[in-house]
């Protein structure tokens, strides 16, 4: 016998082996769902494998996409609120004079008023008002709730109220305003 031919009768061997072998129905079942699962990974998934995580890496970058156009419209939401707070081509004189007539309003002495140098916040620049003033609680009280329900928009960032040092029945008021302006 040739070398061929053994090999051949080898293979047959082998091969009639496994099929007596697939006889069992259980080694059968076996086989088939080895068979099923190797034709599932390398004919359908292997090749979507690559497609599928681009499209997860795309699904989640147009969820953050989303996620920041909602934000945007919520900011824009507020921003449309206090819009028409916020005065156009403004300098520090017009808050000056703004404050001013404010202070008016109020029996009030004015003690000291400094404006400072504007600083920008954002898109927007903050005139920077320190004010100084003298007269009863109620008139402050009243002067100070002017200040938080005006048109325009601004901040109280500093606030002290204090006895005079006259000792007459009078109160001083110091207070820092930022009013911002476009």
């Amino acid at each position: 016998m040739s070398a061929t031919e053994s090999d051949d009768r080898r293979a047959g061997d082998i091969i009639s082996n496994l099929l007596e072998q697939l006889h069992d129905p259980v080694r059968l079942r076996i086989c088939v769902i080895a068979a099923v699962l190797a034709v599932g990974y390398f004919a359908v998934y292997s090749p979507l494998h690559e497609k599928i995580v681009e499209t997860t890496k795309k699904l989640e970058r147009d969820k953050k996409l989303i996620q920041l156009a909602i934000k945007m419209e919520q900011l824009q939401e507020q921003y449309d609120k206090f819009e028409d707070r916020i005065p156009r081509n403004t300098d520090s004189k017009e808050w000056v004079q703004y404050m001013l007539d404010g202070i008016r309003l109020f029996p009030l002495k004015l003690v000291r008023f400094d404006c400072r140098e504007p600083k920008r916040v954002g898109p927007y620049r903050a005139i920077i008002l320190k004010v100084e003033l003298e007269g009863s609680y109620l008139e402050m009280d009243k002067f100070i709730r002017w200040l938080e329900s005006n048109k325009r928009l601004l901040r109280v960032d500093e606030i002290s109220i204090a006895p005079s040092r006259s000792g007459k029945h009078v109160t001083v008021l110091r207070i820092t305003v930022l009013g911002l302006t476009s």
